[in-house]
Order: C-alpha cells, then sequence, then structure tokens
C-alpha cells in the first residue's frame, strides 16, 4: 500500500456513509463522495454532522463530490467504500460498483469495502469482481458496524447518538489461515486511518462470526420493531414484553440453528450471545422488569441506553418511506440457507412472507414500474423452488 494519504471513494452518502467519510477524512484520507439526490446540496452547502461521540461539524465537505461514474474516469483510489443500503433483490451490489470500477485507472487494483448489513452479501461482489479473469478489486474487506444515525433535513444534516463501533475483515474469512501480506497490510492501514479519526474499530479473521452476531439484533428485535411499524421502545413496555420477548427470542434461537448449520460453532457464535442481544434492548425498557429467580431483584436498565426511545430500526424507517429495504440481506439470506440445509425457520418465513409484497411494490416503484405488469407472471407450485418452508404439493 501506498505511504501517502489513502485514497477512498465512499458509495452511499446517506446516515452511516457521511459518518464514515467524516471518520476517513479525520484520519488523514483523501476522500470522494459519491452523491445522489442530495449531490447539489452537499456540493453546495456541505453537511452538518450532529453527533454525541464525534461533535457538532457545520458543513462537512469531503474532498470532492460526484455523482456519476464518469466523475471518477481515470482516477485511483485504495479503497472503494460502500455503505449505500444492500437491496440485493432491486439490483445485485456488483452492478452498483462495477460503473465506478471500470471507470478508474487500473493500473492498482483497489479493495472493496462492505459496510452493510447482512449475512451472506460479499459473494455475489467476490465472485464478479474480484475472484475472475479479469479482475476490478484486489480482495473484499468485509464490515460490520454497530451505529445509529440517520440522514434528516433532506440531506442536509446527520444526526448520531454515542453507539459507534466497526470490525472489519478479509473475504473470504481465512480464520487460521494467513493473509497474504499486501492484504493485510491494506487493512491495518484503512484500520489505523480509521481509529486515528475516532473510530473504534477493529480488525479480525472472521468477519462471518461478527455479521451473524449483529444479525441476531436485526432478525429479532428489529424485525418485531419493523412489523409492530413502532419504535423499539413502544415493544419493550411492560404491557407488551409478554408477547414481545418470546417471539424475539425465538427468531435468534432460528438464526442461531443457520448459523450452526452452516459451520459456526460455539466458539465461532457463541449460544450466550443470544441473552446478550436480548439484553442489549432490554436496557431500554421503561418497565420495572422483575426477575423470576429473585422476585425482590429488578433488572437493571437504564436512562441512557445505548439506543433512544424513539430509535426505528433502518428496514422499519424505509419501509415507512417507501423505499426498498434490506430484505434478502438481513431476512432472505437466512431463510434461503436454512431451507438448503434443511433447518426449518417458521418465524423468519412470516417476517420475510409479511415483508415481501410490500418489497415488491416498492421496487416496481423504484424502477418507474407498474406493480399491475407483473401479475402475469409464472408461479411454479413445486415446494423445492419456495423460499420459506412448508409450501403445498398442487397437483
Amino acid at each position: 500500500m501506498t505511504t501517502s494519504a489513502p485514497r477512498a471513494l465512499v458509495l452511499g452518502f446517506g446516515g452511516v456513509g457521511v459518518l464514515y467519510a467524516y471518520i476517513l477524512h479525520r484520519g488523514g484520507a483523501h476522500v470522494t463522495a459519491v452523491c445522489r439526490s442530495n449531490y447539489d446540496m452537499v456540493r453546495q452547502n456541505g453537511i452538518d454532522i450532529i453527533s454525541g461521540k464525534f461533535g457538532n461539524h457545520k458543513q462537512y465537505r469531503p474532498d470532492h463530490v460526484v455523482h456519476s461514474p464518469d466523475q471518477v474516469k481515470g482516477l485511483q483510489f485504495d479503497y472503494i467504500v460502500c455503505t449505500y443500503k444492500c437491496v440485493s433483490d432491486m439490483q445485485p451490489s456488483s452492478d452498483v460498483i462495477y460503473p465506478y470500477l471500470e471507470k478508474m485507472d487500473r493500473v492498482k487494483l483497489p479493495y472493496i469495502v462492505l459496510i452493510q448489513n447482512g449475512v451472506d452479501i460479499e459473494k455475489g461482489v467476490y465472485d464478479t469482481l474480484v475472484n475472475t479473469n479479469n479482475p476490478l478489486a484486489r480482495a473484499i474487506i468485509s464490515g460490520v458496524t454497530w451505529v445509529a444515525t440517520t440522514l434528516l433535513g433532506g440531506g442536509s444534516r446527520i444526526e448520531h447518538g454515542t453507539l459507534e463501533r466497526l470490525c472489519l475483515g478479509l473475504y473470504p474469512a481465512p480464520l487460521q489461515a494467513q493473509v497474504p501480506n499486501a492484504i493485510a497490510d491494506a487493512i491495518t492501514l484503512l484500520t489505523s486511518t480509521m481509529r486515528q479519526g475516532g473510530s473504534s474499530v477493529e480488525d479480525t479473521n472472521d468477519i462471518a462470526s461478527f455479521r451473524w452476531n449483529k444479525t441476531l439484533w436485526n432478525t429479532s428485535w428489529g424485525a418485531l420493531s419493523t412489523l409492530a411499524r413502532a419504535p423499539l421502545r413502544d415493544i419493550l413496555t411492560a404491557e407488551a414484553l409478554p408477547y414481545t420477548s418470546g417471539v424475539v427470542r425465538g427468531l435468534m434461537l432460528e438464526v442461531l440453528a443457520v448459523a450452526r448449520a452452516v459451520g459456526l460453532n460455539e466458539h465461532r457464535l457463541p449460544a450466550k450471545l443470544l441473552d446478550d442481544t436480548y439484553r442489549l434492548a432490554l436496557i431500554g425498557t421503561p418497565a420495572k422488569v422483575r426477575l423470576s429467580r429473585n422476585p425482590d431483584t429488578f433488572f437493571d436498565t437504564k436512562e441512557d441506553a445505548f439506543l433512544p426511545g424513539y430509535f426505528k430500526p433502518s428496514i422499519l424507517v424505509d419501509l415507512e418511506h417507501g423505499r426498498p429495504m434490506e430484505l434478502d440481506p438481513i431476512f432472505g439470506n437466512i431463510v434461503k440457507l436454512g431451507r438448503k440445509h434443511n433447518v426449518d425457520t417458521p418465524r423468519l418465513d412470516m417476517v420475510l412472507a409479511s415483508l415481501k409484497p410490500t418489497q415488491l411494490r416498492f421496487i416496481c416503484n423504484a424502477r418507474g414500474e407498474q406493480a399491475e405488469t407483473q401479475q402475469s407472471n409464472i408461479y411454479d407450485a413445486l415446494p423445492s423452488l419456495n423460499v420459506t418452508g412448508n409450501a403445498p404439493i398442487l397437483s
């Protein structure tokens, strides 16, 4: 890797993209941001950052702001940092990234950094852009972030609390294998730059376990909040918990069962993470939670929980705004892996089936299509072709 300032192209300038562009910039990187709907606003006025962890910054601007692949023609970047939402059933990530890679100077191939939600999201990008006869990128650095940030004011500002944690690792996960020196140096440079910028970042040889760990929250508390169309705090009340707590744990147990089936053993994904994930949300409950083992003792809740009471998972925010959701990365990929490995996931099936019709409508709207035109398509009534389980045999 170069000893000069690393050059990063940030694809996706929403809440997460703005925050990590700022972190990279603050850490000494040269940052170019790809903006879409807020391009004119960011180019002319910058974007305000209001953060409990990083402070308040008026009119932050990356070094360069672009809105199309043509604007990076002939340029070189060390990292393509992807922070846009992965909506693979609308457009595969490789199709989003390719036009930018295709225009760049190919003397030195960049690293693709995927800071996105979900499990098994890297394979399509890896097979198409890295593991091919004519690669356009050197390797994939997969990233998992725990952060609550929201783009507001029509794209003029982001608001962020104090939670920010990032884990980066090579894909496919090398586990005990030796990482090639050049790739290890690239990961080290990226993590050190982000750490210099204030991020709570770490690197790992097993990024897959971190993805499944975070997905425990997304597929449980996040799923129930989305189906309820309610902020997290509403499903944590004393009146709601008798209904929500068991479903949340049931969802996490299904995720754990699929993870075990694909090879994540107790060492890589400890079962205690289910309790940790459950408690992580529960500390923000407005209820007094009496412990069953000692009726005189109550669960330790906090006024300044890691997520504010009004917090809504990003998939719910997208649902409320009529935008395509990260449905396949968070739910669909796990359900498909469950079918492949003969693991029943009835609760996850229900979440996916409840949201998919709305997702299909949102995708049609985003493409400018009429949903009615899809009604003439053919459904093959073969249980083996169904994404969810227990489909009937029609004859």
